[in-house]
Formats: structure tokens, C-alpha cells, sequence
């Protein structure tokens, strides 16, 4: 009986991930160069980043395609992020880039009411957020803004584009999150996505959600319920399929952080409102919950050690299939250990998703 259920567990896992592999792998890269670029306004939320901001801020000046438009919406920081802020205004007004810089108090509290103060504020159709501690390279604002002009050119009501996001660095957690990225991706294929990163996501402005559908009465999830709600009101969200669109975060910054920031991601996961997400993060949770009742089981001497190895193998492998994909589009570098660890803490994470305690930020 035990076997009969691992398999099925097992093919059901893999119906679903291989649904993502192919979907994945059907995305197209839409590079023209005679293709539109879009104007951008580039808006910043940023509490406390005095010392990340001026680095993000470089990049921006770099770039190939300047933003029409920077604005830096400061949510009440307690350093010099607002000096900061406006000096590096004031420099680029003397200098020749063609960058219009806006730096705003948020007009509530918290990234959700920072963000909209931004949009609110925006003079261009279309909005880009992104944090002020990423890497944006040089192409940045020239792709989203090529990305947005060809799919808004193609569908009618696109209200937002997923823009790549990766973990610098490497390691496991740049695996699993390009794991998370590689759904979002393949999730878009119809216009529906399921997940994005407010690192970097355009908007259309007029199409941008309600207070009440982004859930302001939860802290964080700036991001997943703005797509959500976009996608449940008829609005296409799609996936900027071009690595040159592709931003750097850095990772967490130790395990207990690392933790805390699983935490308050699969802390989200009970308020999703769109079926496909809901039922994604359902099956992921059972998955974990299994593979962990299962190691309970063998420990007790009800099953053999080799129902373990089954189910936990079979389950790492067919991620494995997905995720080394999505990885080598990242140009992420791992190895055989990476995986590994990975494999072997994935039933884990899951419990912290489910029961850690969650500290928004």
C-alpha cells in the first residue's frame, strides 16, 4: 500500500513539475531591435538603505536607456537615506543624463502604501519597481522597456511584466529561488502568472490594484497579491523572458535570516486569491509533510529505509530535471553539493514555510 501511494505521489509530481519544464522551455525571447522601448518611470521604496541606495542609483545613471523618470518614495528611514537621496538628485540635475529624480515621503506606512505613493506620482504609463539594494546591469531599463512595448503591442489589457530576478552569488539559495522565478515564468505563458518580485516588476499605472486587493492589512506581499489581483481582474501579467532584463538581489545574509525570510514567504501562501497559486502551494506543503511522515515512519520501523530513499530521490530528481533548466538560464553556478544540501533541507523549509514564525519586515 505504502509503495502504491509513494508512486502516485511521485507521478503527480512529476505531471506537475514537467507541466513547468515544458512551459519554461516554450518561452520565447522577444529581441527586436527595431522593437519600441516603453518610457519608465523606475520608482524606489526604500527604508534605511543609505548605503545601498547610492550604489543602485550608479547603476541607473548607467544605464543604456535612461528612465524618464526616478522616483525615490522614503518610508519614514531613520539614517540619511532621504539626504542621500537628494543629493544624488541635485548631482544629476547638473549633469547631462536626461533623468528627471523625485524624492517623496510615503504618504502611509510600509512598502505597500510606498510603492503607491510612487505610482500616484508617476508622469509615464508605465511604472518599474525594484529595491534599492539590487544590481540592475547595464541593459535593464532598455529590455523591461522593450519587453512591456512588445506585449502590450501583442494583448490587449497586459497590466504587468515579471521581470527576471536572481540571488548573486550562488548556492543553494540562489537555486531555490531560481526554482520560485522558474515557475513564475512558466506559470506566465498564458498571461497568468503566478508569482512575481517587486525587485522588478512593471506596471501599466491606470490598471494598478485597489488598497483593498492588496490586502494592505497584511505588512508584506507587495508583490504576489499585486499580481494576483491583477490577474483575477482580466489583466494579463506576463514574463520577461530576456536575462539581459535580469536584476541581482543579495541573499539573505545568514540561516536565521535566511529562515525568517522563508517564513514570511509562506506566510503569504494562506491569503493567495488566485487557484492556481493556491493550489501549487497546497501540493508543495502535502509533498513536504509526506516526505517528512515518511522519515517519521522509518525512524518508528513501520516502513524500510529504501521507501525513503524512493520517495525523497524520485522527489529530488524530478527538481532537479526543472530547476538545473531554469538555472542555466540564470547563468547560476552550483554544484553537485548544492544540490545535494538542497534536496535533503527541502522537507524542512516546508515546515518552516508552514509553522516558522513570521517577522514582516
Amino acid at each position: 500500500m505504502i509503495e502504491f501511494l509513494i508512486s502516485a505521489i511521485l507521478i503527480t509530481h512529476a505531471v506537475v513539475v514537467g507541466r513547468w519544464w515544458r512551459d519554461f522551455n516554450r518561452l520565447e525571447g522577444r529581441r527586436s531591435e527595431d522593437a519600441e522601448i516603453e518610457p519608465l518611470t523606475v520608482i524606489v521604496a526604500c527604508r534605511n538603505e543609505e548605503i545601498s541606495l547610492p550604489i543602485l542609483l550608479n547603476h541607473l545613471e548607467a544605464q543604456i536607456t535612461s528612465p524618464v523618470e526616478i522616483i525615490i518614495v522614503d518610508d519614514h528611514s531613520e539614517d540619511q537615506t532621504q539626504n542621500v537621496a537628494r543629493d544624488y538628485a541635485a548631482k544629476l540635475l547638473n549633469s547631462s543624463v536626461r533623468t528627471k529624480i523625485t524624492v517623496i515621503l510615503n504618504n502611509g506606512r510600509g512598502k505597500k502604501d510606498a510603492i503607491r505613493t510612487g505610482i500616484e506620482r508617476a508622469e509615464t504609463n508605465w511604472v518599474v519597481t525594484t529595491d534599492a539594494d539590487v544590481i540592475a546591469p547595464p541593459t535593464w531599463i532598455l529590455s523591461m522597456g522593450r519587453a512591456i512595448s512588445e506585449r502590450s503591442g501583442d494583448e490587449l489589457g497586459v497590466g504587468a511584466i515579471i521581470g527576471p530576478v536572481k540571488i548573486a552569488g550562488g548556492g543553494i539559495e540562489s537555486i531555490e529561488y531560481a526554482a520560485m522565478m522558474g515557475w513564475a515564468a512558466a506559470s506566465s505563458i498564458k498571461g497568468s502568472a503566478a508569482m512575481g518580485s517587486a525587485a522588478n516588476l512593471a506596471f501599466r499605472v491606470e490598471y494598478y490594484p485597489s488598497e483593498e486587493d492588496m490586502r494592505c492589512d497584511i505588512e508584506s506581499g507587495d508583490d504576489v497579491f499585486a499580481v494576483h489581483a491583477l490577474v483575477n481582474s482580466g489583466k494579463l501579467v506576463f514574463w520577461a523572458h530576456d536575462i539581459d532584463a535580469c536584476v541581482s538581489a543579495n541573499q539573505a545574509g545568514g540561516v536565521r535570516k535566511w529562515i525568517r525570510q522563508r517564513a514570511r514567504w509562506g506566510a503569504k501562501a494562506k491569503y493567495y486569491e488566485l487557484n492556481s497559486a493556491k493550489r501549487i502551494s497546497i501540493w508543495i506543503a502535502l509533498l513536504g509533510i509526506t516526505e517528512l511522515t515518511t522519515l517519521g515512519l522509518v525512524i518508528a520501523g513501520v516502513v524500510s529505509l529504501k521507501v525513503l530513499f524512493v520517495l525523497w530521490g524520485g522527489r529530488a530528481l524530478i527538481d532537479i530535471i526543472f530547476t538545473s533548466r531554469v538555472t542555466k538560464w540564470f547563468r547560476i553556478r552550483s554544484t553537485i553539493w548544492d544540490w545535494l544540501l538542497l534536496s535533503i533541507i527541502y522537507p524542512f523549509q516546508i515546515m518552516i514555510l508552514l509553522f516558522g514564525k513570521t517577522k514582516w519586515r
